[in-house]
């Protein structure tokens, strides 16, 4: 069977799920008591269990390409396979800056407090790697626009 047929019904098979899911979710029904009068859906706990299952089969699929990805370059061209690198070494580094910038101070929200210092920092990597990658992309677009790009050998 060709890889591309396989994928289709792959995609197919993700489909139906998210599709069945998603009515089970909707129509199903609200007698899931969650704060006094208001009700949830029934099936909101499955309808995040897919969202979690979907996440980690999709970051675990990715590793598994890159990996594979870079080892069919490293028997091409073992430099050139180091230089694609360089792109995770800087994320690598943006994170780590941006969880050194983040600040693990209380934070009042929703009239409640929140401490756990864990999350408020990770709460403001994500942030700080999000503006900073998100500012380098617009500069990097820019410049590229310009022409400067092509003139540079690399």
């Amino acid at each position: 069977m060709k890889i591309e047929k396989f994928s289709s019904y792959v995609m197919y098979a993700c489909f139906i799920v998210i599709l069945v899911v998603l009515a089970m979710f909707y129509f199903v029904g609200y007698t899931n008591p969650i704060a006094g009068d208001l009700n949830a859906p029934e099936h909101t706990d499955t309808l995040i269990f897919l969202m979690y299952g979907l996440l980690v089969l999709t970051v675990l699929l990715t590793i598994i390409a890159a990996v594979m990805q870079f080892g069919a370059a490293f028997k091409d061209s073992p430099l050139g396979a180091l230089k694609s690198l360089v792109g995770l070494l800087f994320l690598v580094v943006v994170i780590v800056v941006s969880y050194a910038l983040g600040s693990g101070e209380p934070v009042m929200a929703n009239n409640e407090l929140y401490t756990d210092a864990l999350w408020l920092k990770l709460t403001d990597m994500f942030l700080n790697a999000m503006y900073i990658l998100l500012g380098i992309t617009a500069v990097l677009t820019i410049i590229n626009m310009t022409g400067i790009i092509k003139k540079i050998k690399f």
